[in-house]
């Protein structure tokens, strides 16, 4: 019978090489990986990673439109996607190459959970550092400043990206460590745990109303949910390092700038098939942002006809348009949110049965459909109507998320580098929201507001239905 030595060991739980073991004539097979609930605990900081995404997009948006013109706020969420590109893929890179002795993901997993919890912190005190340099004004009048406020939100908004995607990339990672063969189950776990962090955010917002009214509290949660998730996590999965003889002798400087060079060695060398699948997530990423990095301001200013400035301030001394814009916020980043978030978690649960029996082709082609209805919502100034249409684009988001690493992996066999090939993926995730918030910050002024962006986030998700159902050939039917 064959032995396994210790790098054989190692490759059992790697990333390149997802679960496998040698039979009794050297040849490699597949392993189940970890046992169902191991599984189910290691994808859990997808949780507070989409818990702190639904923060940017429910709450520090509409805040920042209460500080900032709406081409500001266009223009300053560019720091988002910028920061994706960047860090994300630089991080999947040194994760697959780290030799340190606590494993490949644990230790950026647990930089990433305590410097953003710092961020938040501190973000929470925002308004008191810029009364503390000068800002002054409570919303109620026409005699205000609040330019070092917006300063400081503008700051922890970049730090905070940057942050959560040092956690983001190597849990993506570390679930397909362990996933072995269901890296389709793997994903759609932690699909469904992103899922339960959004419906936290969509359920706080539901019984507090906009978070930028009670935004030390809602900080303080989302830094103790990271915290404590990630914590509990790197205490319990245990993983097998590197050997240290494949440690690298360069400096720490020369590593991050072959990390860039893998980057575009990713870009570059991805396969017809994965460059397809970057296409449809630039094109339903483009789509996504459209609406959701606009929809407090879309339901606030346009379905219910709203008043942005001041709204965070006023308190019971709102004009009606200002809670009119503090309600649509509310709408748009509670109950909606709230529905959008279960029926995407049920569809997750269904998800593996879907691809198994019809294929990923088809369940992606039809999965790219719903989003397209952005193009009749931009113009539907009914909040019920609205609302129907954003629950059915969860099909999308969830779909096009939770099926990325299986797709890479079925594209790239289990021997490939997949850090590299999730960072170029992610990368063209990051880049269809940095040209959406270019071209926002181009057309928000326009006589149609919030409505153009929404539209275009249409036509885009509709491109993305037609490439899927033309260039998709990869015949995926795994759990």
């Amino acid at each position: 019978m064959a032995t396994t030595t210790k790098d054989e060991t190692y490759d059992n739980f790697a990333s390149p090489k997802p679960g496998v073991e040698l039979m009794n004539d050297g040849e490699h097979k597949p392993v189940r990986g970890a046992s169902f609930a191991m599984l189910f605990l290691i994808s859990s900081p997808r949780m507070p990673i989409q818990m702190a995404w639904a923060a940017q997009w429910a709450a520090l948006g509409p805040f920042l439109g209460t500080l900032l013109p709406p081409f500001a706020v266009q223009l300053t969420q560019l720091v988002g996607p910028l920061t994706g590109i960047l860090v994300a893929p630089v991080v999947g890179v040194l994760s697959d190459r780290s030799t340190n002795s606590w494993g490949r993901r644990r230790p950026l997993l647990m930089y990433g959970a305590i410097t953003s919890a710092v961020c938040w912190i501190l973000m929470g005190f925002t308004k008191e550092m810029g009364e503390a340099l000068g800002d002054y004004g409570d919303g109620t009048t026409a005699e205000e400043s609040h330019t070092y406020t917006a300063i400081f939100v503008i700051i922890f908004y970049t730090w905070m990206d940057s942050t959560v995607n040092v956690v983001q990339t190597p849990c993506f990672l570390m679930i397909a460590d362990f996933a072995g063969d269901r890296q389709t189950t793997g994903s759609s776990l932690g699909q469904g745990w992103s899922t339960v962090g959004a419906v936290i955010i969509a359920a706080y917002i539901s019984w507090f109303g906009a978070p930028h009214l009670t935004l030390k509290s809602f900080l303080t949660m989302l830094a103790v949910v990271m915290v404590v998730n990630v914590f509990l996590v790197c205490a319990i999965a245990k993983e097998t390092p590197l050997d240290k003889s494949q440690a690298s002798t360069d400096s720490t400087c020369s590593q991050i700038g072959a990390a860039f060079g893998a980057i575009y060695q990713g870009l570059v060398t991805l396969p017809g098939q994965l460059l397809v699948y970057a296409v449809l997530m630039f094109l339903s990423l483009y789509g996504w942002t459209a609406y959701s990095g606009n929809k407090g301001q879309f339901f606030g200013l346009e379905v219910y006809d709203g008043e942005a400035t001041g709204a965070g301030d006023c308190g019971d001394k709102c004009t009606e348009a200002q809670d009119n814009y503090n309600k649509g916020v509310k709408l748009a980043g509670g109950t909606t949110d709230l529905i959008f978030n279960i029926v995407s978690y049920i569809y997750l649960l269904v998800l593996p049965f879907l691809v198994k029996h019809f294929g990923v082709k088809i369940v992606l082609t039809l999965a790219m459909i719903p989003q397209s209805l952005l193009m009749i919502m931009a113009f539907t100034m009914n909040a019920t109507i609205d609302v129907i249409i954003v629950v059915l684009v969860s099909f999308t988001g969830a779909t096009i998320f939770a099926l990325m690493v299986p797709f890479i992996i079925a594209v790239m066999g289990e021997d490939a580098d997949i850090g590299m090939y999730v960072g170029a993926i992610n990368s063209a995730n990051c880049f269809g929201q940095l040209l959406n918030f270019i071209v926002g910050s181009a057309i928000i002024n326009t006589s149609l507001g919030y409505k153009l962006p929404v539209f275009i986030g249409g036509v885009f998700s509709f491109m993305a239905v037609i490439v899927s159902a033309i260039f998709i050939k990869v015949k995926l039917y795994a759990l």
